[in-house]
């Protein structure tokens, strides 16, 4: 039985990198890919709020968009949960059954670099999945990478 990715998504340079290590393992590996996308607006127990409709739409518009330009298949899963961030993935994870669950990291400075660590440490205590962080630019990086695991790999 093939394995499985969840990927936190959201639509900025570093969801971009998860995305994209995340579709290249994915690809690379033969694991099946499930993106994961936290919106708000939803009470708990209650109906869904027409905000939080429109976040929810637009958040398929986004993950359809991101999808397209990163090249992955359009069968690639997608949830749209309303929820907390790390809540959110780790309940995704169980759901799915995931062997591993890909976080963008950020650039912004020490702020940012704290907030991408705590996200790490709240689902380090919410599951036992673990959790890759994309650097910066991963295409680039996983391109070279993959493109000298190859060549070394036909030698």
């Amino acid at each position: 039985m093939a394995g499985t990715i969840v990927c936190g998504v959201i639509d900025s340079p570093g969801g971009s990198a998860a995305l994209q290590l995340a579709g290249a393992l994915s690809q690379r590996l033969r694991l099946r890919l499930v993106l994961a996308h936290a919106v708000d607006g939803l009470p708990p127990g209650g109906s869904e709020s027409l905000t939080g409709r429109q976040r929810r739409s637009g958040a398929e518009r986004a993950l359809a968009r991101l999808v397209r330009e990163m090249r992955l298949p359009d069968l690639t899963e997608r949830r749209i949960e309303h929820g907390e961030g790390a809540e959110l993935l780790a309940l995704v994870a169980a759901e799915e059954g995931a062997d591993l669950i890909v976080i963008g990291s950020s650039t912004r400075g020490f702020r940012g670099r704290q907030l991408r660590c705590t996200l790490a440490r709240e689902l380090e205590a919410m599951t036992s999945v673990p959790v890759l962080i994309a650097p910066p630019q991963t295409r680039n990086r996983s391109e070279q990478r993959l493109a000298v695991a190859e060549v070394s790999a036909a030698r």
